[in-house]
């Protein structure tokens, strides 16, 4: 589909449907997309009340998109720092990338009560962040924009899935990264968050940590009420003290295969990781995609044998183009940003992810199916099996490298936001009651 027929789609409401019982009615979830921008700005986006109004907004790259309507026609686009079009990171380069902005993590930096903006671009780029002036503003932007004063953080993120959470349980999220040879955390500086942030490396076995490593994430794995550290390569379990330099004590556990992918061989790896209890037997599992630039999606099943922690894989999508593993035949490739929440109330976390749209333009494996958007909804057995059930949101926008969750509306239904080369979306959920005939008719089938 070409720039005018997606933008002539986009005049229409659009409706992607999927289904789930919910208490004793039958309900279809539709998800209404609204294209915020059809210019590509970021890798990601992300939700904040920036204006303290009440109503979420959505940050992709330079602007704010002001909540509740999000309409860049009607003047509801606010620039917070200079716009920088997307660039080659070197003159020989095939492809463009945003490359000041990859990731948007909203959150107040500085506890002035101001929803602040911290911001991470192309993996081994700085990282700032944007200080909000305090001051309410809404409606259309003015003709001069206003540019929020801009921080340093540090000179370097490296990693392909840095995050922004609490880490330590102090109540501050931290900036989770790797540095020079060492996984760690960045952390507001004690003396004033407007100074460089302070580096805290957890690892010391690895020699070399390639900016371009995929796979990073936190959860409690042992159990001990600590949130622990998650690669590609294993985890680390955080100490009861938090002493400055200290090694984290390395569970080493092949998550994912680093050699698979044949072009970028040795960092391979997927997004975003999770520690969370999927089968319901109190032990928190592991979920990741497995190359970002390829094939697989698992969870990986925590097995004990007296102290002693290992896994067992569980392929949801199988980790090679052919589909030998979903027993629904789905099957696409370049999960580079997966979010785990749980969509349709049930009390069960499912996986939201998609293909990441152009990541290397066309260059990875898969690159040119549709861009599509699933959640996959995870259901429990009484035999303590599991299962996660697919159901395709959409299959013209893709993701980006990061995937943000919400609720948008006020509504208690979440929503979730994209931002990638095909723009900037919003995916707002609805629900609609339907008879037993137009539910059987929209369910996903098996076909093994």
């Amino acid at each position: 589909m070409n720039r005018i027929q997606r933008f002539t789609a986009l005049i229409f409401t659009y409706l992607c449907l999927t289904v789930v019982v919910q208490a004793d009615d039958l309900v279809i979830r539709e998800f209404q997309k609204q294209e915020m921008t059809p210019i590509y700005w970021s890798e990601g986006a992300a939700i904040g009340d920036f204006n303290q109004d009440g109503h979420p907004d959505i940050v992709s790259g330079p602007n704010i998109f002001l909540g509740p309507n999000f309409d860049r026609r009607e003047g509801f686009r606010h620039e917070f720092y200079p716009a920088v079009g997307p660039t080659r990171r070197n003159p020989n380069d095939f492809s463009y990338y945003a490359l000041d902005n990859f990731f948007s993590f909203p959150s107040d930096i500085n506890g002035d009560g101001w929803t602040d903006i911290l911001t991470a671009g192309l993996p081994n780029t700085p990282a700032y962040w944007y200080e909000n002036p305090g001051k309410p503003f809404g409606g259309k932007a003015p003709d001069e924009p206003v540019h929020w004063k801009k921080h340093f953080v540090t000179d370097a993120v490296k990693n392909e899935a840095p995050d922004f959470k609490d880490l330590t349980g102090d109540g501050v999220p931290e900036l989770l990264t790797a540095y020079d040879t060492h996984y760690g955390y960045l952390s507001p500086n004690p003396v004033a968050p407007t100074l460089p942030w302070i580096f805290h490396p957890i690892s010391t076995h690895e020699e070399v940590i390639h900016h371009y490593t995929h796979g990073m994430g936190i959860g409690d794995i042992d159990g001990d009420g600590r949130k622990d550290y998650l690669t590609g390569d294993g985890w680390m379990r955080q100490p009861a003290s938090l002493e400055f330099g200290q090694d984290w004590e390395y569970h080493p556990f092949q998550f994912v295969n680093r050699e698979t992918n044949p072009v970028f061989c040795c960092f391979t790896g997927g997004g975003n990781m999770y520690a969370y209890d999927v089968n319901g037997d109190g032990l928190n599992d592991v979920i990741t995609s497995l190359d970002a630039h390829g094939w697989g999606l698992s969870w990986f099943e925590q097995v004990r044998t007296g102290k002693k922690i290992t896994f067992k894989e569980h392929i949801i999508m199988s980790k090679q183009e052919e589909n030998t593993d979903n027993p629904y035949g789905v099957q696409f490739s370049q999960l580079h940003a997966v979010e785990l929440v749980d969509i349709d109330g049930d009390g069960l976390k499912d996986i939201l992810t998609g293909k990441t749209y152009r990541a290397h333009d066309f260059g990875d494996e898969g690159s040119r199916q549709d861009p599509v958007i699933y959640y996959f909804r995870l259901t429990r057995q009484d035999d303590g099996q599991v299962e996660f059930v697919p159901h395709q949101i959409d299959d013209q926008t893709g993701i980006g490298r990061q995937l943000v969750s919400g609720d948008l509306n006020g509504d208690g239904l979440p929503d979730f936001v994209v931002g990638n080369k095909n723009g900037a979306f919003a995916f707002t959920q609805k629900l609609r009651k339907v008879d037993q005939e137009e539910w059987e008719k929209a369910q996903p089938v098996r076909t093994k």
